[in-house]
């Protein structure tokens, strides 16, 4: 009878390791397996999200949760390390990575580069916009009866106007939504709106959207250097023409090799640059091209 019972303790022993062995194993995360969450500032989500799917299919073992938030909230998140990891249309100053000093060195690798879109109705008369006008408005000290609708106060897009114009509240001229499908549909209803978002949005419209932005377009915008308008496009990303341009950034401060190490190295290589290039978006490294000659 004791020999049954310590036959069953030891082999409940032997379980209990096994299992607790497996555990550790499932939670151990390096460059291309384990569980991360990444944060996703909402203007570039379309692309990462792109991206996450072709990693996820060559490393079966990784599962990057993506999470989509504005800057504000991302970068507070990175800052006070209650997240690690992040995607966002930023670059750093040196003073912003004065902040990390004591912590972590944050590994920053930019993966492409987006514009900033203004979008209108098909039908309306305007089809030109100055940034140096949208900054007068923002400011206060220009009329207008344009209303700039933006998905999240607290945007990248919405950030850098306010520091452009220099401004800690924005004019009555701003109307804020909680998803592009609202802005679309804002725009649709509304004549005199404008849309700012990013182009990501526009190249790579979800079904929610998908036959709604049909009845509009992006507008035109002058590039005072050149003193021309230009329409935002791959080309016009790719030799600075169109005059508001992004790089979008991966933020890495894990501290270890982990999936922000293999997210990164992956979307930085030929691989996901080629996402990036089919996207509409500009790569940092464009794509080698194969030529093969049959004689």
């Amino acid at each position: 009878m004791k020999q049954i019972i310590w036959s069953v303790i030891g082999l409940s022993l032997l379980v209990s390791c096994k299992k607790s062995t497996e555990a550790t194993t499932e939670i151990k995360e390096t460059y291309d397996k384990g569980s991360t969450e990444m944060y996703v500032e909402s203007s570039v989500y379309p692309l990462v999200d792109d991206i996450n799917e072709v990693f996820k299919s060559y490393y079966t073992n990784a599962n990057i949760k993506l999470t989509m938030l504005s800057q504000n909230k991302i970068l507070n998140a990175v800052y006070n390390d209650s997240n690690r990891l992040a995607v966002v249309p930023k670059t750093f100053s040196a003073e912003e990575l004065e902040v990390f000093k004591g912590k972590v060195v944050p590994k920053i690798t930019p993966i492409a580069k987006d514009a900033v879109l203004f979008i209108a109705q098909k039908n309306t008369n305007d089809t030109l916009i100055n940034y140096k006008d949208v900054i007068e408005i923002f400011k206060g000290t220009k009329t207008s009866d344009k209303i700039f609708v933006f998905h999240d106060a607290n945007s990248a897009i919405v950030s850098n106007i306010m520091k452009d114009a220099k401004v800690d509240k924005l004019s009555k001229n701003v109307y804020y939504t909680k998803t592009v499908e609202e802005i679309v549909s804002y725009i649709n209803k509304n004549k005199n709106a404008i849309g700012v978002v990013g182009i990501n949005w526009m190249l790579q419209p979800d079904d929610k959207i998908k036959e709604s932005i049909k009845n509009l377009r992006s507008m035109l915008v002058y590039n005072d250097s050149l003193k021309q308008y230009f329409a935002p496009s791959q080309s016009t990303i790719a030799d600075n023409t169109y005059p508001l341009i992004r790089t979008i950034n991966i933020i890495d401060v894990q501290g270890k090799t982990g999936l922000g190490t293999g997210f990164a190295s992956f979307a930085a290589s030929d691989k996901g640059q080629r996402i990036v290039l089919k996207s509409g978006l500009m790569p940092i490294t464009l794509p080698k091209r194969e030529i093969n000659i049959v004689e």
